[in-house]
């Protein structure tokens, strides 16, 4: 299996090239285009795949995420799949090591192969306070992820302390560890500030970010549109 990654870093679009009987788990509606000798399964919030389980439709429905993907299957010799995600940005191709768990925020992913387990991590009341998803999805196993991103993507090899804002927040290995707080002393003056809750994460790993916040971004944009017609 090979990611060929085009057009960064604005509008990104990976090529996954499949050697026969090979499959790529994707996100629904990350297709652009695949080879007439692929076959396509679905899989919803429940089902058990090759790949593992993606446990608790209620906590996905609270997250505001469906976590529905699509199986892609070589079947028919050598083909290949086109993906992108809905927001414009850069994708990128992290490989994740028997050992090592991959958090990443839940719009974040786009596609993994069967070999790479994804599961739900529950973030409780912290997921809840950060404004963000309220949970990450954990990547395990021994393979590629496909990971996208609203902007370009900073990547960091961590090894301290960094405050970073919710809405700039891709993914991180778990050597890494967050806890929510507030960007100045005192909740009020963080408002007022404009930053309201940020991550302080800490710990050694890899950490991206995303160079856009989308939440801010549909607000800007949303703001300036005309109102909707009765």
């Amino acid at each position: 299996m090979q990611f060929e990654l085009r057009y960064q870093p604005a509008h990104t679009l990976a090529i996954v090239h499949l050697s026969p009987g090979e499959a790529i788990r994707a996100e629904a509606s990350s297709m652009i285009s695949m080879t007439s000798g692929l076959a396509v399964s679905t899989d919803g919030p429940l089902a058990r795949g090759r790949g593992g389980l993606l446990r608790g439709m209620g906590r996905a429905m609270l997250g505001g995420e469906s976590f529905f993907t699509n199986t892609f299957t070589a079947v028919g010799g050598a083909g290949h799949v086109t993906l992108a995600p809905a927001l414009c940005g850069d994708l990128l191709v992290h490989d994740v090591r028997p050992g090592e768990d991959l958090l990443i925020q839940g719009s974040s992913y786009v596609a993994a192969p069967d070999t790479v387990t994804l599961d739900t991590q529950w973030q409780g009341m912290k997921g809840f306070f950060s404004g963000e998803s309220l949970f990450f999805l954990r990547a395990t196993g021994d393979g590629p992820v496909l990971l996208n991103a609203f902007g370009a993507i900073q990547t960091i090899d961590l090894d301290g302390e960094l405050i970073v804002d919710t809405g700039h927040l891709v993914a991180f290995t778990s050597g890494i560890q967050y806890r929510v707080t507030t960007a100045s002393p005192g909740l009020i003056a963080s408002w007022l500030s404009g930053e309201g809750f940020v991550l302080s994460v800490t710990g050694k790993g890899r950490l991206y970010l995303q160079t856009r916040n989308p939440s801010e971004y549909g607000v800007a944009v949303g703001s300036s549109l005309p109102p909707r017609e009765a």
